[in-house]
């Protein structure tokens, strides 16, 4: 069926418009798909954690002496959206290495948290992860 601009749009079209507006609607926001950390901060926290961390977390963070940092087992003590990525960041920071809790800076610890955070399937985007725990509250780790 043809129809011009100046005709009614199908019966049909219209109720697919309106459909594919509600689905639209219904994404996550753009700031939930922009990312938690950038692509060079997670480059740098894999520096530190193939320095600091495989003895106990694995070369792949698969777990060896101390638990794993990715896969099912992330998923199912982390991403669980009820954690946020402050949580994680105060664990890494008061526990690890374990050996010698606190070793680190600050803004190393959040770059291996957003290394963590990459290897679990979080998208990067355009700004880094904040070593400020009032941001890092307000952003929940929901299963990817």
């Amino acid at each position: 069926m043809k129809w011009h601009s100046r005709d009614a749009m199908p019966r049909g079209v219209t109720v697919a418009a309106l459909a594919a507006l509600i689905v639209l609607g219904n994404r996550p926001s753009k700031g939930d798909e922009a990312g938690l950390y950038s692509d060079a901060q997670a480059l740098r926290g894999q520096a530190l954690f193939d320095e600091h961390c495989p003895a106990c977390h694995g070369a792949q963070l698969q777990g060896s002496a101390a638990v794993a940092l990715s896969g099912d087992t992330f998923r199912a003590h982390w991403a669980d959206g009820q954690h946020t990525v402050d949580d994680l960041f105060f664990v890494m920071r008061t526990q690890m290495p374990f050996t010698e809790p606190g070793k680190l800076r600050r803004q190393q610890y959040i770059d291996i948290a957003a290394y963590v955070l990459k290897v679990n399937g979080y998208p990067a985007g355009a700004v880094e992860l904040p070593a400020v725990g009032a941001e890092l509250k307000k952003m929940t780790l929901h299963p990817r």
